[in-house]
């Protein structure tokens, strides 16, 4: 399960890495942290989905299958008609993850048993799609336990942001989870300028605060306007902002895959997760389940568009050009707004669409902008200066 997403420089970015390593990373030793992004789902609905491409299209460009563990039957040559038909996957695992998250946190607003049931679902998934028979993801890495230990202490604040991503949707419409996603960029942003000293050219900083700009007017024209949900979207992104700076810190040397990497921190997570049911009073959930069958489909299907969101982001990256993912990514985001719009009677104002589409244009110029220093920097190493 997943998770979105991070920036400072090439170690956390947000996005899948690039395809033309397809098949690779079998056996290999792989840099690998908390990244939310790094994992096939993000079912919390907090990069999954969406923020995973728009700030790390650069690094998308060197390794995107080594990464998500994408096995070598998939490197086989495809036509430009089956190449395309990744799009219309892409989309419908983006879309479908989304809007089933915020059916799940309506009709069933029990976050951690529904994390819980969708993170022990994408290890039975990761599994079967890693047996040499099927060969959709690299599992051929075999597990011990001194792989589990470096990922134990970035697990807990990973399953507290994807708790928090499913609370958020209870109370909130989703395209307000789609501005409080495109302000996180903005925070991490702002940290790393002021504490961390980073530099930012000034189209990237113009295009922050086309963001900032886009996010304040659509929090001040809020039709939906709920205190507590407001409250667990202003936590989720402060736990998503917190796990950026602890990939940071806990990025570890890992013999496993992607895949491997995915399995394991799904695993770590259910020990976690049992906790915070405990805590959270959420202990008659499982028998409100029993009666409940449809949301056992419901679970099953949003994990199952987890897996396949991180199989189509390697796809597309494997064929096409960063910028049309990314356009593809923003496409996702409009038509889960709409969807939602339709489906939960999400109101919307018109200063308020005026103030998303700002929002998410700002997201998208930056990641544009952040592309373009990336590829400076990596040919700049290339020819033996610095990266900064």
């Amino acid at each position: 399960m997943s998770s979105r997403i991070s920036k400072q420089e090439e170690e956390r970015l947000l996005a899948t890495p690039n395809a033309s390593t397809a098949g690779t990373g079998t056996g290999n030793r792989q840099r690998t942290g908390s990244n939310p992004a790094d994992t096939f789902s993000d079912n919390g609905g907090s990069g999954s989905d969406s923020d995973k491409m728009e700030n790390g299209t650069a690094r998308a460009d060197r390794k995107l299958t080594a990464q998500m563990g994408v096995a070598a039957s998939s490197a086989k040559r495809e036509t430009p008609l089956t190449a395309a038909m990744w799009f219309p996957f892409y989309l419908t695992c983006s879309v479908g993850m989304v809007l089933l998250n915020k059916t799940l946190s309506v009709n069933f607003p029990n976050p951690n048993t529904v994390l819980g049931l969708q993170n022990g679902a994408s290890v039975v998934y990761l599994y079967l799609g890693g047996r040499p028979f099927v060969g959709l993801f690299d599992l051929s890495v075999p597990f011990r336990a001194t792989q589990f230990k470096p990922f134990l202490f970035p697990t807990v604040n990973w399953v507290i942001m994807l708790a928090l991503s499913l609370k958020m949707l209870q109370y909130n419409s989703v395209a307000t989870m789609t501005m409080f996603k495109t302000l996180g960029t903005l925070i991490t942003c702002s940290i790393e300028i002021l504490y961390f000293k980073v530099s930012y050219s000034a189209k990237a900083k113009a295009s922050l605060g086309l963001l900032a700009v886009g996010s304040a007017v659509y929090a001040g024209t809020d039709v939906g306007f709920s205190p507590v949900g407001y409250m667990f979207a202003t936590l989720q992104i402060s736990s998503w902002v917190l796990q950026t700076f602890i990939e940071k810190v806990a990025t570890v040397d890992s013999e496993q895959t992607k895949a491997g990497v995915a399995v394991i921190r799904n695993m770590l997570s259910l020990p976690v997760v049992m906790a915070l049911i405990g805590v959270s009073g959420e202990t008659n959930a499982p028998y409100e389940l029993l009666a409940r069958r449809e949301i056992w489909g419901q679970v099953a299907l949003s994990s199952l568009f987890g897996c396949g969101l991180g199989l189509g982001t390697s796809a597309l990256y494997k064929y096409f050009a960063p910028t049309t993912v990314v356009v593809c990514n923003n496409v996702g985001k409009c038509i889960s707004i709409i969807l939602g719009c339709v489906l939960f009677k999400d109101s919307l104002s018109i200063p308020q669409v005026i103030g998303l589409a700002t929002s998410l244009a700002g997201s998208f110029f930056y990641g544009q902008e952040e592309k373009r220093r990336l590829e400076a920097a990596r040919r700049n190493a290339s020819s033996g200066g610095h990266i900064r």
